[in-house]
């Protein structure tokens, strides 16, 4: 699949998930045939919007994260219960007609299992840019500079230039999600945990903030 689409798909999947209580709003006041809530559909629009843009910015989307779990969602499920509360007509789904229930869930499996395809495709995608940036830094001239160019925060790789040899030859698995990845590589005797954060349409390389050293080759 397209790298761009899949990169559409799958920020549009998880802008749709993060911003649901505000939709639920909106259905809700469509089940009431009340009007007085029906702003939340644009505010979604623009919650929707600002998620889709904001996820390629991988280093700050921990802020939107917040936003959404310690402010959005909170406020959203108090209105809804307030909603719910004065509902009279209690043979509702929860407190919402039926279509819209089959019409919300629809999308939430849609939308959750598109995020998982894409987000185990971008895996992949990621792993090669990783052994790309191991491949360029080992046939640089100036290491350092090459990490000072192509990384966030190039001091936490310091010990990178002396250990590419033995990182290149390391066994490589990664957990990635639409704005940050984790990219482990173990070696015979230590793993390093590489982080990766989104820029723009693509991936750049945070830094190193976890290494263990043991025996790993057994």
């Amino acid at each position: 699949m397209n790298k761009a689409l899949i990169t559409v798909i799958m920020d549009n999947a998880l802008a749709f998930i993060l911003s649901l209580p505000l939709i639920l709003i909106y259905f809700k006041s469509l089940s009431q045939e009340n009007s007085a809530w029906r702003w939340t559909l644009p505010i979604w629009l623009l919650n929707h919007h600002m998620i889709r843009y904001l996820v390629s910015f991988g280093d700050i989307f921990w802020v939107v994260l917040m936003w959404q779990f310690l402010f959005v969602w909170p406020i959203c499920i108090g209105i809804y219960y307030y909603l719910y509360k004065k509902e009279d007509k209690w043979g509702f789904y929860i407190g919402l007609k039926k279509k819209h229930v089959i019409l919300m869930g629809s999308l939430i499996v849609l939308c959750i299992s598109s995020l998982g395809i894409c987000m185990y495709d971008t895996n992949q995608k990621v792993i090669s840019f990783h052994e790309q940036v191991m491949k360029e830094l080992e046939d640089s001239s100036d290491r350092p500079q090459y990490l000072i160019q192509k990384s966030v925060t190039p001091s936490t790789l310091l010990s990178l230039s002396d250990q590419i040899n033995e990182v290149r030859n390391g066994k490589v698995r990664a957990a990635t999600f639409p704005w940050k990845s984790k990219v482990i590589v173990v070696m015979d005797n230590e793993q390093k945990e590489f982080t990766y954060v989104r820029f723009n349409e693509g991936w750049k390389l945070d830094g190193i903030y976890h290494e263990s050293s043991s025996d790993y080759s057994e």
